[in-house]
């Protein structure tokens, strides 16, 4: 809802009345409230433009890891680049383009190997540094501290990207979320943009919405599992022979977990949508996210079963990128919700 009473601005006392009238708009987005306002004679141009540019007119950014759905971009909406390694071959996204989705998992299949590096401070600096120098601030969402360093190397980069901008600010957030969880968390951080709220009350709500966006998925390939420390050697390759899909989630603290196995590919399918069913039960959803790391068919059987569950539900299929595939391999797929929270550990 649209703070209006926390605006600092000179006015009478009917004006405040009129204020106090026009603050009930929660559902309309902000430029059709300044209009509003302006309409009704309560705010010229002038003082409207002032007002609502100090309140909405910031950046959302976040990482390369939040697999974002390109469907759900907007203005003033960036996405910070993150490198690799593949078979000693670095991409960082200027000095070598990112390979496609497809051609990264391509080369997986081939027995190559990747990997992963945290942003360089001075990279994020600058990043941060190309939004400040625009006017504007920065609402940054961050991978979670739970897995990476990003989030700590961020706060770094903000701090000096801030002393070089005096005035404007950057906000890191630790998200908490993986892949397009991640995604999620940014798309509801510009709906809130877009209905006025300022920087800090975005932040504030990010804070508390994290802990409801759900993360179900499940990985084809346990080798990847095995190098990252979550299964043992034995358990991958037994897991492997015998087809036994693992289940994961990210927890309230943004970490990986792992909550349970099933036999088949379709069976682990159907315990995301179960999963999703019992959580997300009574909670709004504008949108939900099958990411999948290049296995669309997978993806869709997913999709369909939540439209079946949830009939007239908005479903987005989106590509999990080579940060996320390089810990997950060929055959990942997530499904991504809003849900009750993020302690239920139960298939």
């Amino acid at each position: 809802m649209l703070r209006l009473a926390q605006i600092s601005y000179q006015h009478s006392e009917a004006m405040s009345r009129k204020l106090r009238w026009v603050s009930p708009l929660p559902s309309l987005c902000l430029k059709q409230t300044e209009n509003a306002l302006c309409a009704s004679g309560c705010l010229t141009s002038r003082a409207a433009d002032t007002i609502f540019k100090s309140m909405g007119d910031y950046f959302i950014s976040t990482d390369m890891t939040a697999d974002f759905p390109p469907e759900l971009a907007e203005d003033d909406f960036r996405i910070l680049p993150m490198p690799y390694v593949l078979d000693g071959v670095g991409y960082d996204g200027e000095e070598r383009a990112f390979l496609s989705p497809h051609d990264f998992y391509a080369a997986l299949e081939e027995g190559k190997t990747a990997s992963t590096s945290m942003v360089p401070v001075h990279v994020a600096r600058d990043y941060f540094a190309d939004m400040l120098k625009e006017g504007k601030d920065v609402l940054h969402i961050s991978f979670p501290a739970a897995m990476s360093g990003c989030y700590d190397g961020y706060l770094k980069a903000a701090k000096l990207a801030e002393s070089d901008f005096p005035g404007r600010k950057v906000v890191v957030l630790d998200g908490k979320c993986a892949s397009s969880g991640e995604g999620l968390l940014a798309y509801y951080a510009l709906k809130k943009r877009a209905e006025g709220a300022t920087i800090e009350d975005n932040a504030a709500y990010l804070a508390e919405l994290r802990d409801h966006v759900g993360h179900a998925f499940t990985v084809s390939d346990l080798k990847h599992l095995y190098r990252g420390g979550r299964l043992s050697r034995g358990a991958a390759a037994v897991g492997q022979a015998i087809k036994l899909n693992p289940i994961l989630m990210v927890d309230e603290n943004g970490a990986l977990v792992h909550i349970g196995n099933v036999m088949g590919r379709k069976n682990a399918m159907r315990a995301l949508t179960a999963k999703m069913k019992r959580e997300s039960a009574g909670h709004v959803n504008d949108v939900m996210i099958v990411a999948h790391g290049d296995c669309l068919h997978d993806a869709e059987f997913v999709a369909e079963e939540v439209k079946n569950i949830l009939p007239g539900q908005r479903v987005l299929i989106t590509d999990v990128g080579p940060i996320i595939g390089s810990h997950c391999g060929k055959g990942m797929l997530a499904l991504i919700y809003l849900g009750s929270g993020k302690t239920d550990r139960r298939i």
